[in-house]
Order: C-alpha cells, then sequence, then structure tokens
C-alpha cells in the first residue's frame, strides 16, 4: 500500500476527455469571444438555411480542440463530430445525413499544419465542403478546420472564397483567431482539472505556492505550455519528496476520538471521498503557534500531506470503548477497574469497529456515505470521558487496544508503539500498523472533546514535524 502519487494533469482535449468522462463541464471554462462568433455563424447559418465553413486558427496549447468540443457545454442542442486524418473528407461529408440538434459542428483532426495535407487534398476537401453545407443534411451544420500555422489557415481562406464565395465562409472573415482562455484563468482552470482528477487536490496541495504558479503564468503563451510547466514542477516536486523518503514510505493518518462526536468537523477540514487533509481549510480555522510558522512555506505542507497520504478519520465513542474494553491488557484493565469503569469484553467490538471510516480506509477504496448512529447515552460519555483521562498519562495501553483489535481483524499484520521516524523528530508515532504493501503510521487523538481548530492545529502540527524529521520543512520543531 504506497501513497497515491500518480498525478493526472492532461494538456491536450483528448487526454483529458478520456480521463474525465462525463465530468468536462465541472473543468472548461467558456472562451466568451469565440462563443459569440459561433452564435453569430449559427444566426446567419439559420437566416440563409446554409451551413459554413470555419477556419480556426490558433497556436499548439491554446485550446482549439478543447472550446470546438465543448460548445456543446456552453450553449443548448449542439453535438460535435470528429473524424481522424485518415479518414476522407469528401467520403466523410458525403455520409452524413441531417443533425436533429440546433446546431452540429464536423470538426477534421490531425489536419492542422500545411505539412499534414497536399495542395490537391486542400482543394478536394474545400470543394466537398463547398458542396455539402448547400445541402440539407448541412444547412445545420458548422465545419471547423482547426489550424495552428498562419500558412495552413491562409491557403485555406484563399482558397475557400474561390470555390465557394461567401456562401462557403459568410461575409466576415473565413478565419477565427482563437486565443484561447485569459491567462487570468489559467491557475482556476488547473486547480478545477487537478480537483477533479485527483481527488480535491490544489496547486497548493501539490507543492505550488501562489508564487510559483503566478510565475508560471507569466512564462507560458498558452494554457497548454502553463499545465505542461505545472506538471513539469509536480513531478520535480515528488522526486524530491520520494528522495527524501527512501528510508521510509509510509502513510500518515490522524485518528479523532473525541466524547462529543466531531464528524462534522473532519468533514469541514478533509477533502474527498478518502477524508484526506485540506491544508487550506486548516490553515484558516486556527490561529494557533502553528500557523505562523507553516505561512512560510504552506505548499510544502500540502505536498507533504498529499504524499503522505494524510487523512483525518474518526472513531465513535461507542466503537472505542467497546474496543479498549474487549483489547485492553491485563494492566489496562486495572487501570479502567480504579476509574470505576466497566472492563468486561463487549461481543461486537469488531463490528462496531469495522463500520467506521477508520478501517474503511484500509480498504484503499472510496469511503461511502457515513451511518448515522443514536445519539450517545450519558453513560457512555462519562466512561469515555474517563478513557480520555487515562489517555493523559498512559495513551499506549489505549493505543495497544485499538492495534490488537486492527489484528485480530485481519485488517492489519502488526502493530509497533512509540516508534519513532527520521531524524528530526524525536516525539514517536502513536501506532504504526504494517500491511501488505507498506506502513501507515497513526497519530491518535483521545481527547474528552474537541472541535475544528484543535483537530486543524494537531494534523498541522504533526504534518510539520514529518516534514522536519525527512528534511524537507526547516530545521526546529514545534510541539502537538
Amino acid at each position: 500500500m504506497t501513497p497515491n502519487i500518480d498525478i493526472s494533469l492532461p494538456d491536450r482535449y483528448d487526454m483529458l476527455a478520456r480521463k474525465a468522462v462525463g465530468q468536462l463541464s465541472q473543468i472548461i471554462s467558456p472562451v466568451e469571444s469565440a462563443l459569440d462568433h459561433i452564435d453569430a455563424l449559427h444566426a446567419d447559418m439559420r437566416a440563409s438555411s446554409r451551413g459554413v465553413f470555419l477556419i480556426v486558427r490558433g497556436d499548439s496549447g491554446t485550446g482549439k480542440s478543447t472550446f470546438i468540443h465543448t460548445i456543446g457545454l456552453f450553449r443548448d442542442d449542439v453535438e460535435t463530430i470528429s473524424f481522424p486524418k485518415e479518414e476522407d473528407i469528401s467520403e466523410v461529408l458525403q455520409s452524413l445525413g441531417s443533425t436533429k440538434k440546433k446546431l452540429r459542428i464536423v470538426v477534421f483532426e490531425g489536419r492542422e499544419a500545411l505539412t499534414d495535407v497536399s495542395k490537391e487534398l486542400l482543394e478536394k476537401s474545400i470543394h466537398a465542403i463547398n458542396s455539402f453545407v448547400r445541402t440539407v443534411a448541412g444547412e445545420l451544420t458548422i465545419v471547423a478546420w482547426p489550424a495552428n500555422r498562419d500558412d495552413l489557415a491562409e491557403n485555406l481562406a484563399a482558397l475557400a472564397p474561390e470555390i465557394g464565395a461567401e456562401a462557403l465562409t459568410g461575409l466576415g472573415n473565413p478565419v477565427f483567431k482563437f486565443s484561447g482562455p485569459s491567462t487570468s484563468e489559467y491557475i482556476a482552470i488547473a486547480n478545477k482539472t487537478l480537483a477533479l482528477l485527483n481527488q480535491g487536490e490544489t496547486l497548493h496541495d501539490l507543492g505550488i505556492s501562489d508564487q510559483r504558479a503566478n510565475q508560471l503564468v507569466a512564462e507560458s503563451s498558452t494554457i497548454g505550455t502553463f499545465l505542461a510547466k505545472v506538471r513539469r514542477d509536480l513531478l520535480a516536486n515528488q522526486r524530491q519528496l520520494a528522495t527524501l523518503t527512501k528510508r521510509e514510505l509510509c502513510r500518515v493518518w490522524v485518528v479523532v476520538l473525541a466524547g462529543n462526536e466531531p464528524e462534522a468537523d473532519i468533514d469541514a477540514l478533509t477533502r474527498g471521498t478518502m477524508y484526506s487533509a485540506d491544508i487550506d481549510r486548516m490553515l484558516s480555522v486556527t490561529n494557533a503557534n502553528i500557523v505562523r510558522d507553516l505561512k512560510e512555506f504552506p505548499e510544502k505542507l500540502g505536498m507533504l500531506g498529499t504524499y503522505l497520504d494524510a487523512r483525518v478519520l474518526h472513531v465513535p465513542v461507542l466503537a472505542a470503548l467497546a474496543v479498549v474494553r474487549t483489547y485492553a491488557s491485563d494492566n489496562l484493565r486495572n487501570i479502567m477497574k480504579s476509574a470505576g469503569m466497566l472492563a468486561a469484553p463487549e461481543k461486537d467490538a469488531k463490528e462496531r469497529l469495522a463500520d467506521t471510516n477508520f478501517v474503511a480506509s484500509f480498504k484503499n477504496a472510496p469511503i461511502g456515505a457515513r451511518k448515522v448512529g443514536g445519539k450517545v447515552g450519558p453513560n457512555s460519555v462519562t466512561a469515555f470521558e474517563k478513557l480520555t483521562n487515562i489517555a493523559s498519562s498512559n495513551d499506549i495501553e489505549l493505543n495497544k487496544a485499538i492495534g490488537a483489535c486492527l489484528v485480530d481483524m485481519g485488517i492489519v499484520d502488526s502493530c509497533a508503539y512509540e516508534k519513532d521516524f527520521g531524524s528530526g523528530m524525536s516525539r514517536r508515532t502513536d501506532i504504526v500498523a504494517a500491511v501488505e504493501a507498506g506502513t501507515i503510521r497513526l497519530e491518535i487523538m483521545w481527547r474528552r472533546k474537541t472541535g475544528r481548530a484543535e483537530i486543524a492545529n494537531y494534523v498541522l502540527t504533526k504534518l510539520f514535524n514529518y516534514g522536519k524529521a525527512i528534511g524537507y520543512l526547516s530545521n526546529g520543531r514545534v510541539d502537538a
């Protein structure tokens, strides 16, 4: 079980479409000037009862294909059909019947430079397009030809009026200059793409600061170039962390056990279906001293949290009580009895723990909706508070009970306790759980009562210390 470090950030439409099937509307931003041009062409087509030929000139990486293929996201009743270079334009157009949509876009891919097509093929193609847009089948169709070089666009623009006059391209310029989305949108587009394809992660989460992101925008002439540069930085960040953590590759999960059942607070501090720690949210909800230190490099902490698969998980009061009562050592059982607690084993301890997002996380699959249980009774709350009193001076005994239950359930192979990590962190991990494919370090947060700010402070501090231990963050440490 190794951390999920496979970043997905396509910079071309065909790869993006494969990765985000049915979800493109969550990523794509409208290019209003281009949509306005399509609207004007469509109005003229309806008035003239004929289709139109459109030459879309834009540099490689501006998002021409993305725009053409996603017009239907921003305009009603539109279909886009594309044909690769291998298919003959004349044969394709002859095979098309009338569309049932208000507008059809036919795109001929793989012919974006003059070297892609001969002059004879260009002339033959323009003749075929001219014939098609005048037919009943073509009257609601825009035939789009993307071009990333001026020479091809100019040749097409010269041939079109020569063969079809204004009936083929309309009265305006046959070449539409497409520049893609505004540079002010680049960072938002990258974040939306990352979030959709990478469990809600952002540039910060993957180690790119606001300053660095703005620098990459300034260096990029197109959105495609920007995304490629971002991907390069993300992979470089991964390589750096991979080098630093060669001694031990592990996951770090914080497990919260509190008498006030803070599921809603945990929900507010996590993202995705794996309860991944959301660093930006955590930084915003606590004013603890740790925040001052972390604001020096929040993006590095985000990358560390992502690489270590940092999660914030929950064990309910009744599950915690059942597990401790059932798997307590003789020493812990005596301590519990001295505190006036019931210490008899409970038959459903494993079932209660199994029904938590904590245990579900070990399956490394998206966690479903949380089951809503009944309100915890006052006697159980009182008993749990006594457990937290024990934890304040002897949490290792309670943590050993949790580890014993995990081993008995077959969730983990073995557990070690109070084990150190790296060379810069003297405080040790509560539970080091060994599973088939790696190690999971569990930091157990026992609290009588807790809330969003305290949980955030605890998680941030733990990650900060892990980062220092492997040399990824500055020297020194802070206390949690």
